[in-house]
């Protein structure tokens, strides 16, 4: 039953309970008839009132927009009569607005006001789940003049390449520097007209360090020092088995990267005649390519495997070996056949040779003079390199690199577990001879990254850009998974059995742990006032996202909300308070036999 129904059924059974009284006693002859009906209908009267004074009967809700503010909002503009205007925690004082700890109880307190309109910064974690489902628009503040849009990893394998992007809003920054934990700085951009720039720098050793991002303004003062945490893993050495028809520039320059970066390398090079440079000749079986992880051959060693040889790394990439084949001279019509069973189509192409390669324009920190002046060593623009006439299409292809034009200049495809890919760049190593040898080791180590043999579990999955004070989630946990904070104290998910998914709030800035199992990730979390062109940017991207995706205001009609109370509760006092006096005078009532 209802609390009003029950409300209901328990002032009727008062009232017929005083009914019965006052009946019996009108039996008795002192009371008139119509003595007797006042105080009925008066007593019926008066549970009615009370009724309406507990359960108020509803109105039509306010009819204006719901105009709530965020950090950033100021004075709100364009407010129309009958709008609500609600300040979230973290807008500024704003005069005529309520103060409300959170967009939910915003939303309860007004059920009338639509459409809900925002305005600032935008929406914080906490209050995005109630603002789905509502009518929402969205008014932005204008975003500071900083870094409002970062990529870069947290996690990195000693020794391998890294990649930092982002952009710098307000047109002010001339240039951008990686600065290393000693404090060096390992890579310098110039932001393009939108504010865009990339950086890459190489990893050192093992360990959790703070690289630094740093933008500089035109009269080169540092306008914002961010940090780049980074956890740089040991991690196991890729194993690598160069095979080759012939020496040549790009197989020493290959080979020297790869000593350099701690790569398990071996090298096999044929010179013709029987005679092999390098390391003793191995087997191209099941057995020895179970012993790598990825296998790079030009098209003179690819001939020489054979039907059986082939066979043989075709079924090894299935299991998931990398294989890159680099075409550095004409292939033959059984070459062609041969690469289309591989899933690999070839045709002859007109597209210019000379090529050139993004991120390649700046040399090397290491390339700069002594005297630490800025004057470049090396060449000045980006080296022009050379590919192979050649245009290769797949089905299932995916291009692993690209020049400046867009051309696609190596392609890859899955073969059941591993990967198989084409190279036709012919002369890479140019990169090295112009003083960027960071951008050559960066080319090949993104390459084979991405066609070697994947090893070990997949660590659980961390959030991205963790805040303090703001809400995290975390999806996919086991239920053995634990989280800690810096200072090593447990933090309590609370989870969400419907979407698997489970939220915390930490408390602490710096690397926090994660472990499932007998896996472990660890994420950095940002400080509550740390970089604040991400924060706004975040935040204005969440909330553009939900009024992008909210629903439609409905033409219904708008629901209704409990009404005053007082008008009925001051009528049950009167009348209660005249009833009482009623009952106790002596009008309508027989005197008494002497």
């Amino acid at each position: 039953m209802s609390p009003s129904l029950l409300l209901a059924a328990l002032l009727a059974g008062v009232v017929l309970v005083a009914s019965v009284r006052l009946w019996l006693r009108a039996r008795g002859g002192r009371e008139r008839a119509w003595r007797t009906a006042v105080l009925l209908v008066g007593q019926a009267a008066s549970a009615a009132l009370l009724y309406f004074a507990l359960l108020p009967p509803t109105v039509p809700a306010a009819s204006g927009a719901l105009v709530v503010l965020t950090a950033k909002a100021g004075t709100p503009r364009d407010v129309a009569p009958g709008d609500v205007v609600v300040a979230l925690p973290e807008a500024d004082e704003s005069p005529g607005a309520q103060r409300v700890p959170d967009l939910g109880t915003a939303l309860r307190r007004h059920p009338g006001a639509r459409p809900v309109r925002v305005v600032g910064e935008g929406l914080v974690p906490r209050d995005r789940d109630a603002a789905r489902g509502v009518p929402l628009s969205f008014t932005p503040s204008a975003l500071p003049s900083a870094l409002v849009e970062l990529s870069a990893p947290t996690q990195a394998t000693a020794g391998r390449r890294f990649d930092v992007q982002g952009r710098i809003e307000g047109g002010a920054a001339v240039s951008v520097d990686l600065v290393d934990p000693a404090g060096a700085r390992v890579a310098r951009a110039a932001p393009d007209p939108q504010g865009r720039f990339a950086l890459h720098a190489t990893t050192g050793a093992p360990g959790r360090v703070d690289y630094r991002l740093q933008w500089r303004d035109a009269e080169d003062a540092v306008r914002e020092d961010i940090a780049l945490p980074l956890d740089v893993a040991a991690g196991a050495p890729l194993r690598l088995w160069l095979l080759a028809g012939g020496p040549s520039p790009e197989l020493k320059y290959l080979r020297r990267w790869a000593v350099d970066a701690g790569l398990a390398l071996r090298t096999q090079v044929s010179v013709g005649g029987g005679v092999e440079l390098g390391d003793p000749p191995l087997p191209v079986n099941a057995a020895t390519l179970r012993n790598f992880d990825a296998v790079v051959l030009d098209e003179r060693a690819w001939r020489n495997l054979g039907a059986g040889g082939r066979a043989a790394l075709r079924e090894a990439a299935r299991e998931g070996l990398g294989v890159m084949l680099r075409i550095t001279g004409d292939l033959s019509a059984g070459d062609r056949s041969a690469l289309r069973e591989w899933g690999f189509d070839l045709a002859n192409s007109d597209l210019p040779r000379s090529v050139r390669l993004p991120g390649t324009e700046t040399a090397d920190a290491a390339a700069r003079r002594i005297d630490g002046s800025d004057e470049i060593r090396a060449t000045d623009t980006a080296p022009v390199l050379t590919r192979r006439p050649l245009a290769a299409t797949a089905a299932d292809g995916v291009p692993l690199l690209r020049d400046t034009r867009g051309d696609t200049l190596a392609l890859w495809r899955a073969q059941g577990r591993g990967r198989v890919a084409l190279w036709w760049l012919s002369d890479s190593y140019r990169l090295a001879l112009s003083g960027r040898s960071a951008a050559f080791g960066g080319l090949w180590a993104a390459s084979l990254e991405t066609l070697a043999r994947p090893k070990g579990a997949l660590p659980p999955a961390v959030p991205a850009a963790a805040r303090v004070d703001e809400r995290s989630v975390i999806c996919g946990l086991a239920d053995d998974a634990a989280l800690r904070a810096p200072d090593a104290s447990a933090i309590t998910f609370a989870r969400d059995d419907a979407t698997g998914c489970a939220a915390f709030w930490p408390t602490q800035a710096g690397w926090h742990q994660l472990t499932a199992g007998e896996t472990a990730a660890t994420f950095p979390v940002r400080g509550e006032n740390e970089a604040p062109g991400l924060r706004a940017f975040e935040r204005r991207e969440a909330t553009q996202s939900l009024a992008a995706n909210a629903a439609p205001l409905s033409g219904t009609t708008p629901p209704e909300s409990p009404g005053p109370r007082w008008p009925w509760l001051l009528s049950w006092l009167l009348l209660s308070a005249a009833l009482w006096w009623f009952e106790r005078a002596r009008t309508g009532r027989t005197p008494a036999s002497v």
